[in-house]
């Protein structure tokens, strides 16, 4: 393996994508890192940067309308990142698919429906 993975200088995307989402169901996808100098808005949602913002907070409100796919990406190189995906259906079936890459390579990947009232999903990840 020629990749040297240097703690202090990673970059981040991560792409969520929720369908069919409704009022009573509970979404909160969080994203949160920062560098090596402890500087924690380093963010950009679809694009647009958000600074001020240590962390990137998406809800069920975000998803409920014409959008359904966000991307999340680091603005520079960070040390850390934690990434928090909780969802919990209230009604018809709830597709959703999320993908977090690290410096350009897909580490993880996964498409989940959650079938039924009531029915959930919790995931941490740490880098």
């Amino acid at each position: 393996n020629d990749e040297v993975d240097n703690k202090d200088n990673n970059t981040y995307k991560v792409t969520v994508t929720i369908n069919n989402v409704e009022t009573r169901d509970y979404i909160s996808v969080t994203t949160v890192g920062g560098t090596s100098n402890s500087k924690m808005d380093v963010w950009k949602v679809n694009g647009v940067a958000r600074t001020g913002e240590s962390a990137i907070g998406l809800g069920e409100q975000e998803f409920m309308g014409a959008k359904k796919t966000y991307l999340v990406e680091t603005t520079e190189y960070i040390r850390l990142l934690t990434v928090v995906v909780k969802i919990i259906n209230y009604g018809v079936d709830l597709h959703f698919s999320y993908k977090i890459e690290k410096n350009n390579k897909v580490v993880i990947d996964e498409n989940v429906t959650l079938k039924g009232d009531n029915t959930s999903f919790s995931k941490n990840y740490s880098f």
